[in-house]
């Protein structure tokens, strides 16, 4: 398969939770499973549009729901899959075979009568979900699943949708499925590994050409401009499509965008690189100029905190150990009252650059090696400055291992 799953980790967690098979149905997870888009139908974010399933049995292929306008293209991407379709809106005609000479619209019209569909045939507004789910169904049943308990995204599926889909198949009880989903994508593949590095390589060198560009008087929206144009340079000729997003905050308090760069503003830099629809995160922060004292302390309180909770980032700590240390460094350095959700996140295929799980004081997760985890201390002190410090980290046996080259501290520009 072309997809990121372990299968051999997939039947662990779902026998552990007492399920057959994963069904899934949002795009992120049809191209986890599969390595291949979705297709137009997932643009409504509705279950139906597409599904996967991931039998708990080894020796099943990976089963696949898709739209018959993107059908040929998953069998292609993905040969050992068993691929069924349903209709879409879309429709595509062949030209007929053996209707060379004729007018172009009864070649047309031959090739669409070679497709062998009844004369009652007509396409959904969008898609049918309970044309989805028949083929699900024929899918199950392929694999010997017609009565198995069935793991589902709920943390996806709308609750119309769920509901439409227990009655359409009433003989498979179905449970959430999504814990199983997050731990299983909690642990990168070599393949998704190299696209998280990839991301922190070509958002540094977004940011260096920030660094030795960025001036005085430029508004908030040219510095964005800045960092995508080295973004873009530097992933010249690579084959995966780049994307980023910015978070951004210029001064003391929050400028707005069109607001221009002045002498002792501060500036974070929170980006979020996404290739071949993987999205790395880290941050750094500029000042434009000198610091103040109060503003150097600040930068160095969140260094100090870094280094802290980065060691204790390693196998066999809990999420929530890490979470702890942190607050108690801060707490040391005189922030007692000071209380972050969390101070960093998986990194992963997602709507969001923020995946579970999350450094949280609550997390009972267990670090592992081969999860890929961003570590980040934002202290946000309206007035004084936004500073957050955030780097990639892929969690080897011997621990942490930084993905990012690029030195922590608070570097001048401008």
């Amino acid at each position: 398969m072309t997809g990121f799953v372990d299968r051999q980790r997939a039947t662990h967690l779902m026998q552990r939770a007492g399920i057959a098979a994963l069904v899934l149905s949002a795009p992120e997870a049809f191209h986890y499973a599969t390595g291949a888009w979705i297709g137009p139908a997932g643009l409504f974010r509705r279950a139906g549009g597409g599904f996967v399933v991931i039998p708990a049995r080894q020796d099943l292929p990976i089963g696949v729901v898709v739209a018959d306008f993107n059908a040929a293209q998953l069998r292609t991407a993905a040969p050992e899959a068993v691929v069924r379709s349903h209709p879409i809106w879309i429709e595509s005609a062949p030209v007929g075979t053996g209707s060379h000479g004729l007018p172009l619209a009864a070649r047309i019209e031959a090739g669409l009568a070679s497709l062998g569909r009844g004369p009652d045939f007509c396409r959904p507004a969008t898609f049918d979900l309970a044309g989805s789910v028949c083929q699900l169904q024929a899918l199950l049943a392929e694999f010997g699943l017609a009565r198995a308990t069935l793991g589902v995204d709920l943390d996806f599926i709308p609750a119309a949708d769920f509901a439409a889909i227990q009655a359409l198949l009433p003989d498979c009880p179905m449970v959430d499925g999504s814990p199983v989903l997050d731990r299983l994508r909690a642990i990168k593949s070599q393949r998704e590994i190299d696209l998280l590095q990839q991301g922190i390589f070509l958002s540094e060198a977004g940011l260096e050409r920030l660094q030795v560009d960025a001036m005085g008087g430029m508004r908030q929206a040219d510095l964005v401009a800045l960092y995508r144009q080295g973004v873009a340079d530097a992933a010249g000729g690579l084959s995966h499509t780049v994307t980023t997003a910015e978070y951004v905050t210029l001064g003391a308090r929050a400028k707005g965008a069109d607001a221009k760069a002045t002498a002792g503003d501060p500036l974070k830099c929170d980006m979020v690189c996404t290739v071949g629809f993987y999205a790395s995160d880290m941050s750094r922060n500029f000042i434009f100029g000198s610091p103040s004292a109060d503003q150097a302390e600040l930068h160095a309180i969140a260094e100090r905190a870094f280094e802290d909770g980065l060691a204790a980032l390693v196998p066999g700590n809990t999420l929530a150990h890490v979470h702890r240390v942190t607050t108690e460094s801060l707490a040391r350095q005189g922030l007692r009252s000071y209380r972050r959700g969390h101070f960093g996140h998986s990194v992963g295929q997602s709507v969001f650059s923020e995946q579970w799980p999350f450094i949280a004081a609550d997390s009972d997760v267990e670090i592992e090696a081969g999860m890929v985890l961003a570590f980040e201390i934002p202290l946000y002190i309206d007035g004084l400055a936004s500073f957050n410090l955030e780097d990639q980290f892929l969690i080897t046996p011997e621990g942490p291992r930084p993905m990012n080259r690029l030195p922590r501290r608070l570097e001048g520009i401008g």
